[in-house]
């Protein structure tokens, strides 16, 4: 039987006035219950270090403590990366913010998440950028960076052609368990500021809350993941045994994968007896339809 799925040192930058700049045995289950925990101690100790280097007021530090609960909070992870961006915008009074997410070699943005833009200026602005000119320079070198003007970095190449006017720059890491996983990138402070040293260090911290919350998230999907898969063969074991037709045994299997692996297309394909054709005898998703019945040659070995 064939089964496919198609699927879905530290470095600043001078600033005039601010400053220099993711079979198991009960112990296996024990460690990671406590994970979540030992990670939320780290941050504690972060948080403590990072306290005595603000000189701002008490309100900018309840703004952070404020940050750090609402980062916390969630789960899914979805919700998680736009909660982690609107409250970076909130606390260091950005008018823009991006959270981008790095792909697995290490160079590239796979995913980028914006607060500030509507859904109009960013249809008019194009795709989402992928890591080139100064984004690029955070993933090279993962160490927070202030700019007073983005134009002035030699990493900088302009803007594409409806993008708003962006002159101030903060952009810091976010690391997943000692290694990066995105950055937040934070644009025009507002009232024609430039980002000081203490809004470096509130989105450091913020950052470092925000590793945790993204640990936790995709530990609480993966746990999602291992639940749906025990229910899909729990389900696809009841429905042999109980003398159902294997069709339509099969036909709920295959939804139950495309659901889990956020697929397109899902398809079960049978050898004849002779075992020189597959057939396509379940199909769920796009073209489903098209495909069920068809058949292709099994090349010899």
């Amino acid at each position: 039987m064939e089964m496919s799925a198609a699927g879905a040192g530290h470095r600043r930058s001078t600033v005039g006035k601010g400053g220099p700049g993711m079979a198991e045995g009960q112990s296996g289950v024990s460690r990671n219950s406590l994970l979540p925990q030992l990670r939320m101690d780290e941050l504690l100790d972060e948080l403590i270090s990072r306290m005595t280097q603000i000189r701002a007021t008490r309100d900018r530090v309840q703004q952070l403590l404020q940050g750090v609960l609402a980062v916390s909070g969630g789960l899914e992870l979805d919700q998680v990366l736009r909660t982690i961006i609107g409250t970076a915008t909130d606390l260091v009074d950005a008018r823009y913010g991006a959270l981008g997410v790095i792909d697995s070699t290490g160079e590239r943005l796979e995913r980028f998440v914006t607060v500030g833009l509507g859904q109009q200026e960013i249809a008019a602005i194009g795709p989402y950028p992928t890591g080139m000119g100064l984004l690029g320079e955070l993933i090279r070198h993962p160490v927070p960076l202030r700019m007073a003007d983005i134009a002035q970095h030699e990493s900088s190449f302009g803007f594409p052609e409806n993008h708003p006017p962006m002159r101030t720059f903060l952009g810091v890491p976010i690391r997943v368990r000692d290694k990066v996983y995105g950055n937040l990138y934070l644009t025009e402070k507002r009232g024609g500021a430039v980002f000081g040293a203490d809004d470096e260090t509130l989105l450091t911290t913020l950052a470092a809350a925000a590793g945790v919350a993204i640990d936790n998230a995709r530990l609480y999907d993966e746990a999602q993941r291992r639940q749906r898969r025990m229910e899909a063969t729990a389900e696809l074991t009841r429905g042999l045994l109980s003398g159902a037709d294997t069709r339509d045994v099969l036909a709920v299997l295959v939804e139950r994968i495309r659901d889990m692996a956020a697929a397109d297309l899902v398809t079960v394909s049978l050898s004849d007896a002779a075992a020189e054709n597959l057939t396509v005898q379940v199909a769920a998703g796009l073209g489903g339809e098209r495909l069920r019945g068809n058949s292709v040659l099994i090349a010899a070995g």
